[in-house]
């Protein structure tokens, strides 16, 4: 049971439980549900050794944070404790590694591949799709970073575990229409129960003492967009001008969020804050339980919920709620919630107009909800969520140790981060190249990822038959440096040697063979160089895309060409600037054209790099035609990567330059073309020109 999570929540000096802390916890507390041992485990963020944690301690910590009666300091100092008690731990073939917190706090997710190939088996409990589904609700940061990682952990889980049915079903379509993926996926809804403490309310501030001396409507949440706090305030602010009616003060609880510009605008010009609006962000635990039990009635007015707990305290302290009909939120309610459409101001208004003209009729709701709500109780989720991974980890159904995604021919898939964001912009299938990596490198990055040995291995499962002919396509890249790299490939066939590697993101090719069970194993043979920014002293070759095609199909071959040709390479601006070519003073021109196999003095052309010619020359003299310079430029670059020496590509590389202002940069193309023909008169002039342009 990872509870890594949970540790950094207490590490930070949080003083009680959120709902996610607080599933952990319970699995933990409730550990003796299971028919299995249950073992704590945690990682730290780097995500490279597991290590088990003594139980006893940290159900200290557990219980101290749920408990809500201490504070940072004594916290903080459980965990300290808590986590000194850590020691290796190797899990083996057989048992089942469980993530139920929130799984996107590691920097990679390499781990958990291993854990897949020694044979464990590895369960998700997903809270919710939010960050991908409404990623207006939520920061773009947050969204970019939930889905890359979810992507990350969808490649090797076995099970996946949901909140309520709403999640499941979101998830089950997600992984279906995204990414192909036939993983199953189960509803475990989450508990109504209160925590099992009986407050005295002696710790209870005055402020919150004054208010419960009368009627108020509770709202608790984090503050932010989503919650839709807005709404509320302009009804009250509507209802308030009504003198008809009795309309009791508005108190919101919980932490500021995301994207409240306009809330704030509003709270200062409607001037209800002391008035008919109370606003607390940091209260207790035992303060929270006081304004439960003395509220009127609470609202929920989510736009989107995963689950929606504090739906479910309300209706546990016996008080009615106007919740949102929204995603998950009636699983949550059942009949016991007055529900309300959050995008309908007047019908929302209508439904607390009607309420506060007639007390009446809140008894009545609150009458209902003490005859048939029925509370869930974390005894109750525990063994069921218990009984579920018992049932997966006791399975005989036939797991493979490879991850889930299959890839498949003619498709390019790529490592960097940053391609995920923009895949996920253009829609369409998210499948990534990033769990391939299986031996040999150092942690993705926003581009893609850097070998961290002389043999770096990839591995990808597909459905194509063992023996199969393949042509593979990598985009590698050097990193900059006074030295070379050099690299030889295998894709399962016979060894290539490449040469020497450019700085510049450039497509290599070579033949493979697929493998047994149809997986193709490829391995990148590659000499160190150093790393300018430090992050890592020496470093092997790059890589930042993938794809193949099977060697038989000239048809597949022409339409993979045309992908490849169209692919922009990635900058690594976090790692490779500018400057770090211009230090080094590598000409424009070489700069420009991605080196790639221009630095092999005489390569062998073979019938597919004949082809490759073909395409390429084609589409660059149409580009040109229809005066599309930077589209021109990429088809000739492509072939001066195996013939830096022609002059006659050259010139007209050095004219489509030209035409886009890259007068540097078509200097030297020009120079290099009279440096092999001297006679060249067509070079000479368009030089001229060139210079005359340069001056001016």
């Amino acid at each position: 049971m990872d509870i890594s999570d949970f540790m950094y929540y207490a590490e930070a000096g949080n003083i009680s439980v959120s709902g996610i802390q607080r599933v952990i916890a319970n699995l933990v507390t409730y550990r003796k549900f299971s028919p299995h041992e249950i073992v704590p485990v945690m990682l730290e963020r780097h995500a490279r050794d597991i290590c088990k944690i003594d139980v006893d301690l940290f159900q200290n910590l557990v219980e101290a944070l749920q408990s809500g009666q201490h504070d940072k300091k004594h916290i903080q100092s459980l965990e300290a404790v808590a986590r000194k008690s850590i020691s290796p731990v190797t899990p083996s073939a057989g048992d089942i590694f469980v993530m139920a917190g929130a799984f996107w706090v590691y920097d990679d997710y390499d781990f958990l591949k291993r854990l897949r190939e020694n044979g464990l088996k590895i369960a998700l409990f997903v809270h919710d799709l939010i960050q991908i589904r409404n990623p207006e609700y939520v920061a773009t940061v947050a969204t970019n970073r939930f889905e890359e990682t979810f992507l990350d952990v969808l490649a090797e889980v076995t099970l996946l575990l949901t909140n309520s049915d709403y999640v499941r079903d979101d998830v089950k379509d997600y992984i279906h229409t995204k990414l192909q993926l036939d993983i199953p996926v189960e509803s475990i809804k989450l508990p109504t129960e209160l925590p099992h403490i009986e407050y005295t309310y002696e710790n209870v501030r005055p402020e919150l003492i004054d208010i419960a001396k009368k009627n108020y409507v509770l709202y608790v949440s984090t503050i932010e967009i989503r919650k839709n706090h807005i709404l509320l305030l302009k009804i009250w602010e509507k209802l308030l001008r009504d003198k008809n009616i009795e309309v009791p003060p508005l108190v919101f609880v919980g932490k500021w969020g995301w994207e409240i510009a306009e809330l704030e605008a509003f709270i200062e010009t409607c001037g209800g804050l002391g008035k008919w609006l109370f606003i607390f962000n940091n209260i207790s635990d035992e303060e929270l339980s006081y304004l439960y039990k003395n509220c009127l009635l609470t609202a929920y007015t989510s736009f989107a919920e995963g689950w929606g707990l504090p739906v479910g305290e309300s209706l546990a302290y016996g008080k009615p709620c106007i919740a949102s009909d929204t995603t998950s939120i009636p699983e949550v309610g059942g009949n016991c919630v007055e529900y309300i459409d959050p995008n309908d101001f007047e019908k929302t208004y209508e439904v607390f107009r009607s309420l506060f003209s007639d007390y009446g009729r809140i008894q009545i709701l609150e009458e209902n909800v003490r005859k048939n709500f029925k509370i869930r109780t974390w005894k109750n989720y525990c063994t069921e969520f218990y009984s579920n991974i018992s049932r997966h980890l006791e399975s005989k159904a036939y797991i493979s140790r490879d991850g889930n995604y299959v890839y498949s021919p003619d498709e390019i898939y790529f490592y960097g981060y940053d391609d995920i964001s923009e895949q996920s912009r253009k829609g369409g299938e998210l499948i990534t190249a990033r769990m391939t990596r299986v031996h040999g490198w150092h942690r993705l990055e926003n581009w893609g990822g850097w070998a961290a040995g002389p043999k770096a291995t990839l591995h990808l499962p597909t459905k194509l038959p063992q023996g199969q002919k393949i042509s593979i396509f990598i985009r590698i890249q050097s990193a900059p440096s006074r030295e070379k790299m050099w690299l030889s490939c295998n894709g399962g066939g016979e060894d290539f040697s490449y040469g020497y590697v450019s700085t510049t993101p450039a497509f290599i090719n070579f033949d493979g063979v697929v493998g047994k069970n149809g997986t193709i194993l490829i391995s990148l043979d590659s000499t160190p160089v150093p790393l300018i920014d430090g992050s890592y002293s020496f470093v092997h070759v790059g890589i930042s895309a993938i794809g193949f095609v099977a060697a038989d199909d000239s048809n597949a071959y022409v339409k993979f060409l045309g992908k490849v040709l169209n692919e922009t390479p990635k900058k690594i601006s976090a790692t490779i600037s500018q400057d770090s070519f211009d230090s080094q003073q590598v000409s424009p021109f070489l700069f420009r054209i991605l080196l790639g196999k221009a630095e092999n003095p005489e390569p062998l052309i073979g019938t597919f790099e004949k082809l490759v010619d073909k395409v390429s020359l084609f589409a660059a003299r149409r580009s040109a035609r229809n005066r599309k310079w930077a589209k021109a430029e990429k088809y000739y670059a492509s072939m001066l990567r195996r013939y830096l020496n022609r002059p006659r590509i050259l010139i007209q590389y050095g004219h489509v330059l030209k035409e886009q202002g890259l007068y540097d940069a078509a200097s030297m193309v020009y120079r290099q073309v009279m440096k092999l023909d001297p006679e060249n008169k067509d070079a000479r002039h368009h030089f001229s020109t060139v210079q005359h342009l340069r001056k001016k």
